[in-house]
């Protein structure tokens, strides 16, 4: 997990620590980055990446995963391209020299991605912590129900969270895909 449980103590103030609350803590910590990571297509702990790409004739080719700290191997079409040939900047690869030349999975791409519990924005961190507070408060089935009842009929509602609140912020960080 890129955050820990003591991370999150000194950021909720409940410093329970008994087994079962810390594990309890643990796996809504853990849910939580699950829930970011599926907001933001893409993992977020530094971690190794093995992509078959298909450029579109552009100078830059752009990665599944972010932020690229390193390229252990790039290749097109089976052939390897030194790392003078090409240029790492934000999420993408630019070709020092002309464009990416169209195909499907030409480009196969070994390469690192993420951050470490140190270096990740303080905006995810931020996020999974309130993601792991409101999954902590529906523990237990502490999740709103109400009814209502007229004449014959009567309705049940269910409140539940919808994290889309809380995500909307980590958007500038998410990786844009076409398909």
């Amino acid at each position: 997990m890129i955050v820990t449980v003591a991370d999150y103590n000194t950021y909720s103030g409940n410093l329970e620590n008994s087994l079962p609350v810390v594990a309890m803590k643990e796996r809504m910590l853990k849910a939580a980055q699950e829930v970011v990571e599926e907001h933001l297509e893409y993992p977020i702990e530094l971690c190794q990446h093995d992509d078959y790409l298909s450029p579109i004739g552009q100078p830059v080719l752009y990665l599944n995963a972010y932020p690229v700290s390193r390229i252990l191997n790039l290749s097109l079409c089976g052939s390897d391209i030194p790392a003078s040939d090409y240029t790492i900047g934000g999420r993408g690869i630019r070709l020092n020299s002309g464009v990416w030349p169209t195909g499907v999975g030409i480009v196969h791409c070994v390469y690192e991605a993420g951050w470490t519990s140190e270096t990740v924005p303080d905006v995810i961190k931020q996020t999974i912590f309130e993601l792991a507070s409101l999954m902590l408060a529906e523990s237990g089935g502490n999740i709103g129900i109400t009814g209502k009842t007229m004449a014959e009929n009567s309705r049940t509602f269910i409140n539940y969270t919808n994290y889309d609140r809380w995500l909307k912020k980590l958007d500038s960080l998410r990786v844009v895909r076409f398909v």
